[in-house]
């Protein structure tokens, strides 16, 4: 009722105020809106204002004034809110969300200077009465006789003694009436301050206590080798305050080593052997020299942070035993009940507590032995006790070591997520792992060279040995960072991060997974934590590298540039370069035409940007440079390189290591489309040169030129069909399925090595490969040979026939040219299906080889035609022979997948030599 009634009048006064009408003014209409609000006023069901939502709204003004560079406002509202947080007012978060309605643009319209508005006025005390304001008013104050003191006795005649107040000269120096009272009151003598302290019986009790003062005597005599008799009491407070780190009668401190503590032989128990109760007191020497150093080492100077927190845990850690040592004090001086005094019951008590001390004074002592330790090496060692501990079954020391470890850890986590999260390095950081190069790095080299990983002079991971499974995944975390950085990307990393997990005691060693061992623990969590970082940068920049990036699209113009996935397109190229060698163009080789020519051809490509590509014409010895001389093999296609410029993030994946490798598979698909080139040229049906060649001739020429191309088209089927197209469908899918950047690049790494031994151009396969350009260069010698004789053959019948004409001319007779005619002129069935052949081989272009008859000019005491054939088919079955058993060896000496590939292919080359399709004497 009293709540109602209290309502009911600050809703009277509240309707009064608004309203401007009162109970006595306008009764109904009061009613009316006095019954209205204290409906609303007691049926509403709004909550209160929400204080987290109103702190919330406080902080991002304060954040706004600094943005605004508005810092003195700023501080002014957090001391206030600070000052107003140590009231306990229950309505706070009404009225600050009520100042906050109320506020109109408070960065802009505040002043700080209206701040002073806010103060109380200061109550006006008056002026204050100073001696000039009581001599102006009474001039006779200024005479200085005035103020001497008056001697009574200069005129008396009894001669009684009289006295000058030496307080006068107090007064004069005063400036007003109020500060030589308070002088006069408040100035008294020394002698008045002395306390009376002559208490013999507390001295008495004093000296009794102080048992090092006390020297042995027997009537009088001073016994000097006789061992002072203290209580057992006196020894354990000695040993608390030694433990405590204070200095003591009872232990003495080697003045060579500060950190060594050694018991007293002058001191003995009353009621224990010496032997006995020195060797107890050498016991809590040696603990009391552990936690010396202990003590000694906090004291020092630390500049790096990870050395700082240590520091700071074993502060704490101590306190905590400095105040245990007070309770055990606290407990003989006041005992609440009946305790035994005993130095074996205190030890037993410190037992569990200092051994944990104990072991963190030899990690100290260990660390200042070592030469050239890291600042983490103590974070290894105390990884090392805590799961020594857990083995041992001492739960207190293992608990006790692992909280340490995982204070400890948190900072030297703080570089981690600083990388990990911003791509960042502190300046002059020496402790983490990572380092960055100096000086600029092209954006291309940004994944392999601007970050490395520290490692020490034999090649160890500067990093703790726990660590070192998780440092890959540190490492590319960061530095996919870095990417998304440079590509723009970094604040969509940022506004989908998730929560990282708690790395500590608690909860990495929860009670349901006590019993399983401390570093199983560590690695599940500590993984778990760098997985959360790792597997979100690494996502993104993976699809940024697929989408944004176009790394797909590269892939599929590296396939179609330098494995000539389109066979047409490429035919348009490589068939040109051909044309101009088997016409001893001089041109074939001109850089500025071939990458117009590539440009023209596979531009047409839509995965292939022709303004990225360019072709490389490298330098050859000034003696094969004669065009005549380097169509005669294989070897100078070499020279001829496509260069295709990607984007730097296509780079990190596409390294020039692997593209040095695609260029040599597109050299070597060159050489074998060269050799079936000149092969395919000639048409079995216009072949017009060989109609006067003998029957054995014409066999060992098709059976020979037949053998290159079934090799040639076997040899290329392997490459495109068994080789590149499985493992190139199989790098796709790995680089889609790779867990970040580094996995992506050895994906394709791998990817080209293989490629690179099972297409024969590996380092164990060497001299076959060789072998391999051996045979086709017998393409371009025997399309040669067959050229010369052609050439010759010819040459023979216009000899022939020229002296015909002489010989029938000098009978008179005619001479009978429709026979030579015809025997020249191809028949009329065979022009018709010249006529009738496809489209595809009139595009051709008809290079008249004949022209290459002068190069064979210098060997004219060579073996004929027949025999060439018959030496180049001998070479040829040989060297296929060698190929294939050399090929089908080496698959039997190794393994894995190239040797299925190798044995395949010499499978498929001793099938054909078998059945005969080479075979012709």
């Amino acid at each position: 009722m009293a709540h109602v009634a209290k309502l009911g009048g600050l809703t009277d006064e509240l309707v009064e105020l608004l309203t401007s009408t009162s109970a006595k003014s306008d009764q109904a209409k009061f009613s009316i809106h006095r019954e209205s609000a204290l409906r609303a006023l007691r049926f509403h069901n709004y909550p209160r204002t929400n204080q987290f939502d109103v702190t919330s709204q406080l902080e991002g003004l304060e954040e706004k004034l600094r943005v605004y560079n508005e810092d003195p406002l700023a501080d002014a509202l957090r001391e206030r809110l600070d000052r107003l947080s140590s009231l306990e007012v229950k309505w706070t978060p009404e009225i600050l969300h009520l100042l906050l309605e109320l506020s109109d643009q408070p960065v802009s319209k505040s002043k700080l200077e209206k701040l002073t508005f806010l103060k109380e006025p200061e109550p006006d005390t008056g002026p204050i009465l100073k001696w000039k304001d009581l001599v102006a008013e009474d001039p006779l104050l200024r005479e200085k006789s005035v103020w001497r003191n008056v001697d009574f006795t200069a005129g008396d005649s009894d001669g009684e003694d009289w006295y000058e107040d030496s307080r006068s000269d107090v007064s004069e120096q005063t400036n007003t009436t109020a500060q030589s009272s308070v002088a006069d009151e408040f100035n008294r003598r020394p002698d008045e301050h002395a306390v009376d302290t002559i208490d013999k019986l507390a001295l008495d009790e004093l000296r009794k206590q102080q048992f090092w003062q006390k020297t042995p005597n027997v009537s009088g005599v001073i016994l000097e080798t006789v061992k002072k008799s203290i209580t057992e009491l006196q020894a354990i407070r000695e040993v608390l305050f030694m433990l405590s780190g204070f200095p003591t009668s009872l232990f003495e401190i080697d003045s060579k080593q500060p950190t060594k503590i050694r018991p007293s032989k002058g001191y003995a128990l009353k009621h224990a052997s010496a032997e006995a109760f020195f060797k107890l007191a050498r016991s809590f020497a040696d603990d009391g020299s552990c936690l010396a150093r202990l003590r000694l080492w906090i004291k020092s100077p630390q500049s790096i942070p990870l050395l700082q927190i240590f520091q700071s845990t074993l502060l704490e850690r101590i306190q905590t035993f400095d105040r245990r040592l007070s309770d055990i004090q606290q407990r003989f001086i006041s005992p609440t009940e009946d305790i035994v005094v005993s130095l074996l019951s205190v030890q037993a008590e410190l037992a569990s507590h200092i051994l944990p001390l104990v072991q963190l004074s030899n990690i100290i002592k260990r660390l200042d032995t070592e030469r050239y330790a890291h600042a983490f090496r103590y974070l290894e060692m105390i990884y090392d006790d805590t799961c020594t501990s857990q083995m041992n079954g001492d739960e207190e020391t293992y608990e006790f070591m692992a909280r340490i470890f995982f204070d400890c850890f948190r900072m030297y986590l703080r570089p981690i997520r600083t990388w990990m999260e911003e791509g960042q390095l502190a300046n002059d950081d020496k402790v983490f792992f990572v380092s960055e190069a100096t000086g600029e790095v092209e954006l291309a080299s940004l994944w392999q060279s601007r970050f490395k990983i520290r490692r020490t002079q034999d090649g160890v991971l500067h990093a703790p040995k726990f660590l070192q499974a998780a440092a890959t995944k540190i490492f590319n975390t960061g530095k996919s960072v870095v990417v998304l950085k440079h590509l723009n990307q970094y604040e969509s990393l940022r506004s989908t991060g998730g929560i990282e997990p708690v790395l500590d005691f608690c909860t990495v060693c929860h009670l349901s997974v006590r019993l399983a061992p401390f570093p199983e623990l560590f690695d599940t969590a500590f993984d778990g934590w760098v997985q959360s970082k790792h597997h979100h940068a690494s996502s993104i920049l993976r699809k940024t590298l697929f989408d944004s990036c176009g790394l797909q699209t590269s892939l599929d113009a590296f396939s179609h540039i330098y494995f000539m996935a389109d066979g047409i397109t490429a035919s348009a190229f490589t068939n040109n370069v051909f044309d101009k060698l088997d016409t001893l163009n001089a041109s074939w080789n001109d850089r500025f035409t071939l990458t117009e020519l590539s440009q023209s051809t596979f531009g047409s490509i839509p995965s292939v940007n022709p303004d990225r590509l360019r072709t490389n014409i490298l330098t050859i010895p000034r003696k094969h440079r004669d065009v005549a001389n380097c169509r005669r093999t294989v070897k100078v296609l070499a020279i001829l390189e496509f260069i295709y410029h990607l984007s730097w993030p296509i780079q990190i994946i596409l390294t020039p290591v692997t593209i040095a490798s695609y260029k040599r598979i597109f050299t070597f698909l060159l050489q074998v489309r060269r050799s079936s080139h000149i092969l395919t040229r000639q048409r079995l049906i216009s072949d017009r040169l060989t109609n006067n060649s003998s029957t054995d001739e014409r066999a060992i020429y098709y059976v020979l030129r037949t053998g290159l191309l079934w090799f040639n088209q076997m040899l290329y089927y392997y490459l495109t069909s068994l080789v590149l197209e499985p493992l190139s469908q199989k790098m796709r899918t790995d680089l889609e399925a790779a867990e970040d950047v580094d996995a992506m690049i050895q994906a394709h790494s791998a990817y080209i090595k293989k490629t690179i031994d099972q297409a024969l151009l590996g380092s164990k396969l060497e001299l076959i490969h060789k072998t391999i350009l051996k045979i086709l260069d017998l393409g371009i010698k025997l399309e040669d040979a067959q050229a010369a004789n052609a050439a010759a053959s010819k040459e023979a019948l216009k000899h022939q026939q020229e002296m015909m004409d002489l010989s029938m001319a000098s009978l008179g007779l005619q001479t009978p040219r429709k026979k030579a005619n015809q025997f020249m002129r191809t028949p009329k069935s065979a022009r018709n299906d010249m006529d009738s052949s496809s489209d595809e081989e009139n595009e051709d272009v008809d290079v008249d080889l004949s022209i290459l008859s002068s190069t064979f000019g210098e060997d004219r005491e060579e073996l004929s035609y027949i025999e060439k054939l018959r030496k180049m088919k001998a070479d040829f079955d040989r060297l296929v022979r060698f190929v294939a058993s050399g090929l089908k060896g080496v698959a039997r000496a190794g393994g894995g997948d190239e040797a299925r590939s190798w044995e395949a292919l010499g499978e498929i080359l001793e099938s054909g030599l078998g059945n005969g399709t080479m075979g012709y004497r």
